[in-house]
């Protein structure tokens, strides 16, 4: 399902943070961009087919520019990187329309919790809630005040509104969940993105009001899985509706990876089922879900999947390729 694209201007690039880059994207002729919502966010093309998501952090109202902001990642495998050494004031950077699949809800009162870089899905979020006259608070976590992006903008704007919590200036010690979930009122939505380790952790603290506690995931998650399972994965048939051909994906395979070898060219970016880059429709067969982004009505429906890390419960899987 890949998105229509558009060429933008880069207009200002600045440092925000320790290696935290900011780009300012326009239309070359200053012709209003598409409108988003909070939580959205980009997909920027880069070489050789390499995709990336960048949230939009700027405010929703605005419609003649984007905003967002790149981390240096010390895992980086082409993205970051490339876009750091790359992109200057006056480059064009070929992006899609904005995408959400972090949705803020209406609700009464909202609980932010960000570390790191996933602060910058938060930003139009606050910004959302302000003009809409809602309650809400932000738990900022960082390893430390240099790499907080945004921080002088937090302290000086929403002071009030804003706990940060450095690592450093707490002997290390993690921010406190606990406290914070029992200081959450029972009509407040939290709404969290960072480090894996922190949504994790989040995301079991909270298993008694899973209903009202969000993620927007970077990297796909850790999940335990029982010895027993593990390798027992099984060669299945995908048959290919608009191309009458058939498949065959191995045990240690992905749907993906399996076409990519037939010779397929399709749309992808994550490989690790946290964005939707991949999704597609499902046409018969039951799919084993295994991505960390499809709701559990999406799940129960088998109408889509994502084929670079769900697989086939059933010895046949028709998608609509």
């Amino acid at each position: 399902m890949e998105s229509t694209r558009t060429s933008l201007r880069i207009h200002k690039r600045c440092a925000e943070a320790k290696d935290i880059v900011v780009l300012e994207l326009r239309n070359h002729n200053q012709q209003a961009l598409a409108p988003f919502t909070a939580g959205s966010h980009l997909e920027v093309y880069l070489k050789k087919g390499l995709i990336r998501h960048y949230s939009l952090l700027n405010s929703p109202t605005e419609t003649d520019r984007y905003v967002i902001a790149i981390h240096l990642s010390g895992e980086s495998k082409g993205g970051s990187s490339f876009i750091h050494e790359n992109f200057a004031v006056g480059d064009q950077l070929e992006v899609s329309l904005p995408r959400n699949n972090f949705i803020l809800g209406e609700h009464q009162e909202y609980i932010f919790i960000a570390g790191g870089i996933g602060i910058t899905p938060i930003l139009s979020m606050i910004d959302w809630c302000n003009i809409h006259q809602k309650k809400w608070k932000l738990f900022y976590t960082v390893r430390n005040k240099q790499r907080a992006g945004f921080y002088e903008y937090l302290s000086e704007t929403y002071n009030e509104n804003t706990h940060f919590h450095f690592n450093d200036e707490h002997q290390l010690q993690h921010l406190d969940l606990d406290a914070i979930l029992e200081n959450t009122s029972s009509t407040a939505h939290i709404y969290c993105c960072g480090p894996n380790s922190l949504m994790q952790n989040l995301k079991e603290k909270s298993a008694a009001m899973s209903d009202r506690v969000h993620f927007e995931w970077f990297s796909a998650a850790q999940v335990a899985v029982d010895s027993d399972v593990i390798g027992d994965q099984q060669p299945f048939t995908v048959k290919l509706k608009n191309m009458d051909q058939e498949i065959e994906v191995l045990a240690d395979q992905t749907i993906l990876e399996a076409l990519e070898n037939a010779g397929y060219e399709l749309p992808f970016s994550c490989r690790a089922g946290i964005c939707r880059t991949c999704e597609t429709k499902v046409c018969a067969g039951t799919p084993d879900h295994l991505d960390m982004i499809l709701s559990d009505e999406e799940r129960a429906a088998n109408q889509s999947m994502l084929i670079c890390v769900s697989r086939s419960k059933s010895p046949v899987l028709e998608l609509e390729i």
